[in-house]
C-alpha cells in the first residue's frame, strides 16, 4: 500500500516539475561588463624566460606580428598563420609571390647582416671589396697593375687580386722590369701560362723600342694573344726601325740623335704606287 503511494508522488512530482528558459533568465545580463581572463600574457617587452607553450601578445609590434610562441626553453617565435598572414614579394612592381617565410640570400659580393631587435628585422647589405672593388681602389689602379720580372723576352707578372683565367677583352697595366729584346715575346701572368705578345695589329712581333723598362704599358688580351696599346710614337736611341709594311703603317718613329745631333722623325705610309716607306717629317 505504501509503495503505491510513494510511486503516485513521484509521478505527479515528474508531472509538476520546472522548466528551464535560457531565452528568458539570461536575456537581462551584461557580458560586456563581465570580467575576462586573457588567453595570453601581454606586454612591450618578451620575457626574458619562458618555458615549450608558453604564448606571449606583443602589444607594440605590427598588426599581424604580435603573437610569439615559446618553441624552446628561453626562446620565442613569432607565430604566422598562414594564408592572410603571408607577405606579398613584388619585383619593381610585379607580384613574385606570397609566402610566410621571406628568404635574403646574399650575392656575388653582396653581403647580407640581419639582426632581430625584438621590435623589428634589420637588413643592413654591404659589399665584399674582394669581388666588388671600391672607389679608392680603382682610383690606385692596383688591380690592374702588373709589374713584372723576367727575361726580356719571357716575361712574368703578377695582379692583385690573382688572375684566375685568361679572358678575351681583359685590360691590364703592364710595367716591365727590362727593355724588350725584340722579336718572339711572351708575357705569364699569376703562372697561368705564357702568352704571345704582338704589336697592336695582333701579328707583329715587337721591336726593341716597344718594351722599355720602367714604362706603363695597356695591353688587351683577344683571346689569343696580348696586344700592345701601342703609342703614337716610338721613341728609339739605338733599337732598330722595323720595316714600314702594312702592319706598321701610320705608326711614327722619332730616332734620338745624341749630342749636336738633331732628332729625327718619321712615319710608316704608302705612295701613290702602293710602297710603303718610313717618310721623313723631321
Amino acid at each position: 500500500m505504501y509503495r503505491i503511494l510513494f510511486a503516485a508522488l513521484l509521478a505527479a512530482a515528474a508531472d509538476g516539475q520546472t522548466l528551464l528558459s535560457l531565452d528568458s533568465q539570461t536575456k537581462n545580463v551584461d557580458f560586456t561588463k563581465a570580467a575576462f581572463t586573457r588567453p595570453v600574457k601581454t606586454g612591450t617587452i618578451l620575457p626574458s624566460t619562458c618555458v615549450v607553450g608558453d604564448l606571449f601578445f606583443q602589444t607594440n609590434a605590427s598588426a599581424g606580428s604580435n603573437l610569439y610562441g615559446c618553441t624552446s626553453a628561453n626562446t620565442w617565435t613569432m607565430q604566422s598563420g598562414g594564408g592572410g598572414g603571408s607577405l606579398a614579394i613584388d619585383n619593381n612592381g610585379t607580384l613574385v609571390g606570397s609566402r610566410n617565410v621571406m628568404n635574403l640570400i646574399g650575392g656575388l659580393g653582396v653581403v647580407n647582416t640581419i639582426s632581430d631587435t625584438g621590435t623589428q628585422i634589420n637588413v643592413q647589405q654591404s659589399v665584399d671589396t674582394s669581388v666588388i672593388p671600391s672607389k679608392a681602389s680603382a682610383q690606385s689602379g692596383a688591380m690592374w697593375l702588373c709589374s713584372s720580372a723576367g727575361s726580356s723576352s719571357a716575361y712574368t707578372c703578377g695582379l692583385s687580386p690573382t688572375l684566375q683565367s685568361y679572358t678575351a677583352g681583359m685590360v691590364l697595366d703592364w710595367k716591365p722590369n727590362v727593355n724588350g729584346a725584340g722579336g718572339a715575346t711572351t708575357l705569364n701572368v699569376d703562372t697561368l701560362g705564357a702568352v704571345t705578345v704582338k704589336q697592336a695589329d695582333g701579328v707583329t712581333d715587337p721591336v726593341g723600342a716597344d718594351i722599355v723598362a720602367g714604362r706603363l704599358y695597356h695591353l688587351w688580351h683577344d683571346g689569343a694573344v696580348f696586344r700592345l696599346m701601342t703609342p703614337a710614337v716610338s721613341a728609339a736611341s739605338a733599337a732598330t726601325q722595323p720595316a714600314c709594311n702594312v702592319s706598321q703603317r701610320g705608326r711614327f718613329w722619332q730616332t734620338l740623335g745624341g749630342t749636336g745631333v738633331k732628332d729625327a722623325v718619321t712615319v710608316c705610309a704608302k705612295d701613290a704606287s702602293d710602297a710603303y716607306a718610313w717618310r721623313s717629317i723631321y
